[in-house]
C-alpha cells in the first residue's frame, strides 16, 4: 500500500503531462487542396476527359463555322469593295447578322461547358466532403480549410491532407 502511495504522485505527474499532448492534438488544424484532389482522383479525371471531349467537339464545330464565316467576309468584300448600294449593304448587313449570331453560340456554348463542368463535378465534391469529415474526425481535426489558388502563405506539409483524401477517394470509389 505504501509503495502505491508514492507512486501516486509520479502517476498524477504522468498523467498530467500526457493529457495536454492529447488535447493539443485535438486541436489540430489541417487544410486540403479540392481544386487539386477533383483532378487527381480517378473519378474526376474520368469527369474531365468527357469535358474535354465535349469542348473539342464544340469547338470544332465552332471553328469550322468562323472558317465559313472568314470565306463568306472575302467574297463580300471581293463583291462589295466600297458600294453603298441598298443590295450590297444589306449583304453586309446578313454577314454581320451571322458574326453575331456565331458570338452568341459561343456565349452559349462556354456557358454550357460550365454548366457541365460544375454538375460533373459536384457529386465528386459532395463524396469528398463526406471523406473530410472521415479524415478530421479520425485524426482529431479541429478544422480543415479548404485552400485555393496558393493563397496559402505557410503550412507545415504534414498538415496538407489533400495526397490523404485522394488515397481514401480512390480507394473508396474505384
Amino acid at each position: 500500500m505504501k509503495y502505491v502511495l508514492r507512486l501516486l504522485p509520479t502517476l498524477a505527474l504522468f498523467i498530467g503531462l500526457t493529457l495536454p499532448a492529447q488535447s493539443a492534438r485535438a486541436d489540430e488544424i489541417g487544410y486540403v487542396n479540392l481544386a487539386r484532389a477533383l483532378l487527381e482522383v480517378n473519378e474526376g479525371q474520368r469527369a474531365m476527359e468527357k469535358i474535354k471531349k465535349t469542348f473539342d467537339k464544340k469547338q470544332a464545330e465552332l471553328l469550322s463555322k468562323e472558317s465559313e464565316l472568314k470565306k463568306l467576309k472575302d467574297t463580300l468584300d471581293k463583291e462589295i469593295g466600297g458600294k453603298t448600294d441598298p443590295a450590297s449593304m444589306a449583304k453586309q448587313a446578313e454577314f454581320e447578322a451571322k458574326v453575331m449570331e456565331l458570338q452568341q453560340t459561343l456565349q452559349n456554348e462556354q456557358m454550357e461547358l460550365e454548366r457541365m463542368k460544375a454538375t460533373e463535378l459536384k457529386g465528386i465534391k459532395d463524396k469528398m466532403q463526406a471523406i473530410i469529415e472521415e479524415i478530421g474526425k479520425g485524426g482529431g481535426y479541429s478544422i480543415i480549410l479548404e485552400i485555393q489558388d496558393s493563397r496559402l502563405l505557410f503550412a507545415k506539409p504534414h498538415l496538407d491532407l489533400t495526397n490523404e483524401l485522394i488515397r481514401k477517394y480512390n480507394q473508396k470509389y474505384k
